[in-house]
C-alpha cells in the first residue's frame, strides 16, 4: 500500500501502482483518501491538471499529469505521487520511505522502462532493508526525528525505528566501481562534522610549493555546514574565499526526471588546501537560492585554480544556472588525471568511468565510505544529518587529495 507520510493513511493500492521511468504511476480512479485540487501552475505548465491532496493530513502527496510519454499512460491524465510526501508500505509490518523513486528502481535492480509492483518483490525489499540494519549500514534513530529513509512499523510507528538504504544518487549514478561489482565493505572510519576549530585562512603558499610540500591528512581539518548567510560558518568561508588560489569542489542536485526539468545546485562543497577545512553550503537556504558572489569568484577568477572529479559540462551547466559563470582554462577534471594513472584509458574509449571510490582506493589507498543508505539520501532536506555532511565533505576532499598525488605529472 502506498501511504501518506504525514498520516499514513491508504492513498493507494500497490497493485495499482506501476514503476514507469523514474515517477510512480497510478491510474486517477485508485486513489484512496485523496482529493483533487486545481494545480496553481496549470496555466504555465498546461500538463499539471491537478494537486492531490491527502484527507487527513492535507499533504501534497502527488500530481495529476498528462505528461508521461511511455505505454498506456501516454497522453493520458495519470496520478504520479511525490517520494517526498508517500512511503511505501511492504507489508510485514514494514514501510520504507524512499529519497525518489529512482531510489526504489535501484533497490529492485530492474532496467524495464515500466515495472508492475509486487507482493513478492516488496518482501524482497523489506527483507533487504532488514539484512542493511543487520549488517550495520542503517542505523536505528527516533520517529520523532524527521530522517531521510526509515523503516517504520505500520499502522502506528515504534519508539525506534531503523534507517535503510534506497540505491540512488542525484549524481553519478552508475560508477565504473558498481559495474565491476565491488563487494560492499564495512564503512571505515569517518571525519567528524565540528569536531574542530578550523584553521583561520592565511595567504597561503604557492601552488607549486604546495604541491612538492607534506601531502594532506586522509581526513580534513573541519568540515562546516554552511545553511545560514549569517552564521559563523559563512563568515569564515567568506575569508577563506578571500585569500584562496585554488579550491576544489563538488556538487548535487535535484535528478532532472524529464527534458522539460534543470534543477540547479543544491549542495556545493568546498575544500581549501592551505587551512585544510572543507565546507558543505546548502544553497537553496542562502540569499536567493544561488551561488553567493564572492564564491562565484572561485569560478570565474582566472587567477583561481578550481578542482573536481568528473568535472564535466554537465557540472558546468549546472553551476553557471546557479549563478556561477566558470572559467574553463583554470577548472581541473582529476577524473582523467586518475584514469590515466590507473591505466584504464583504453576502457574509457569504451564509454567506461572510473568512479571516486575506485580512483581514492587505486591512487590515494583511501577507502572511501560510499554505502547507498547516505549516497541516495534526501540531499535537500532543510536539516542534513551529520552522516550526509560528512560524506558530502569527503567527496571533495578525496578530490582535491588527488589532485595534490597527481599534479605534479599530469597538469603539464
Amino acid at each position: 500500500m502506498l501511504r501518506c507520510k504525514t498520516s499514513y493513511v491508504d492513498i493507494c493500492p500497490v497493485t495499482s501502482v506501476k514503476l514507469v521511468g523514474n515517477s510512480l504511476a497510478a491510474w486517477p480512479s485508485s486513489l484512496q483518501n485523496c482529493q483533487r485540487v486545481p494545480h496553481p501552475l496549470r496555466e504555465s505548465k498546461p500538463f499539471l491538471k491537478d494537486k492531490i491532496l491527502c484527507n487527513d493530513s492535507g499533504g501534497h502527496v502527488g500530481n495529476i499529469q498528462n505528461n508521461l510519454s511511455i505505454g498506456a499512460y501516454q497522453g493520458k491524465l495519470v496520478a504520479l505521487f511525490r517520494a517526498s510526501e508517500t512511503v511505501l508500505d511492504c507489508g510485514g509490518g514494514v514501510i520504507i520511505d524512499f529519497p525518489s523513486w529512482n531510489a526504489l528502481r535501484e533497490m529492485l535492480g530492474v532496467k524495464s522502462a515500466e515495472v508492475d509492483l509486487s507482493a513478492d518483490a516488496l518482501l524482497r525489499l523489506s527483507g533487504e532493508a532488514e539484512d542493511e540494519l543487520a549488517a550495520g549500514l542503517a542505523e536505528e534513530e527516533s520517529v520523532k526525528v524527521e530522517v531521510p529513509n526509515p523503516i517504520r512499523a505500520a499502522p502506528q510507528p515504534p519508539p525506534s525505528v531503523p534507517r535503510v538504504p534506497a540505491r540512488t544518487a542525484a549524481k553519478r549514478e552508475v560508477t565504473a566501481e558498481r559495474n565491476a561489482g565491488a563487494s560492499p565493505r564495512p564503512p571505515p572510519k569517518k571525519a567528524k562534522a565540528e569536531v574542530a576549530t578550523p584553521h583561520k585562512p592565511e595567504k597561503g603558499p604557492s601552488l607549486q610549493d604546495w604541491l612538492q610540500g607534506t601531502d594532506l591528512e586522509e581526513y580534513p581539518n573541519a568540515i562546516r555546514l554552511v545553511s545560514s548567510d549569517v552564521s559563523d560558518s559563512y563568515a569564515d568561508l567568506m575569508e577563506e574565499v578571500s585569500t584562496a588560489a585554488f579550491v576544489a569542489y563538488d556538487c548535487q542536485w535535484s535528478p532532472d526526471f524529464d527534458e522539460n526539468t534543470d534543477n540547479p545546485v543544491a549542495l556545493l562543497q568546498l575544500a581549501f588546501p592551505s587551512s585544510c577545512n572543507t565546507y558543505v553550503l546548502q544553497l537553496p537556504m542562502l540569499g536567493d537560492g544561488s551561488i553567493p558572489e564572492q564564491v562565484r569568484q572561485l569560478f570565474e577568477d582566472p587567477k583561481v585554480i578550481t578542482v573536481g572529479f568528473a568535472a564535466n559540462e554537465i557540472d558546468r551547466h549546472k553551476l553557471e544556472i546557479s549563478g556561477a559563470q566558470v572559467d574553463t582554462s583554470t577548472l581541473v577534471d582529476v577524473q582523467q588525471w586518475c584514469e590515466a594513472e590507473m591505466g584504464e584509458n583504453d576502457s574509457v574509449r569504451q564509454g567506461w568511468r572510473v568512479g571516486l571510490k575506485r580512483a581514492s582506493a587505486c591512487v590515494l589507498d583511501f577507502e572511501m565510505d560510499k554505502t547507498c543508505t547516505i549516497a541516495s539520501s534526501n540531499w535537500e532536506r532543510d536539516e542534513l544529518t551529520t552522516a550526509q555532511v560528512e560524506y558530502a565533505a569527503m567527496d571533495v576532499w578525496v578530490a582535491l587529495r588527488l589532485f595534490q598525488r597527481l599534479a605534479a605529472v599530469y597538469s603539464q
